[in-house]
């Protein structure tokens, strides 16, 4: 169970890579208005969403190793709010679930 928990929350914390890439590369047009600085803001804001959508990789993997459950815990959390919702809802609940086969 922990596995398929893992899966899930590495499938949500792909999804918040795409969405904080989409963050960075969607500036591209704002460049030429760049109203105070807004494109600035956007792409600093897909790089704090890829770098959390990274620690929910991270949780991910651990959940699949089953070896730290504290941060597979976390993992699904980040991947529930930065990725995607369900993925990451499902996944922290079957990690949580499967607490006694972790190490």
């Amino acid at each position: 169970m922990p596995v398929i928990g893992g899966i899930l929350i590495i499938v949500g914390a792909f999804m918040g890579i795409a969405i904080g890439a989409m963050f960075m590369v969607g500036t591209a047009w704002l460049m030429p208005v760049d109203i105070t600085g807004l494109s600035a803001m956007f792409f600093v804001c897909g790089i704090v969403y890829l770098l959390i959508s990274i620690l929910a990789l991270f949780g991910g993997v651990m959940a699949v190793q089953r070896k730290a459950f504290g941060f597979a815990i976390i993992g699904g959390i980040l991947s529930m709010l930065f990725g995607g919702f369900i993925f990451g809802l499902i996944g922290l609940i079957l990690v949580a679930i499967s607490r006694k086969e972790f190490a």
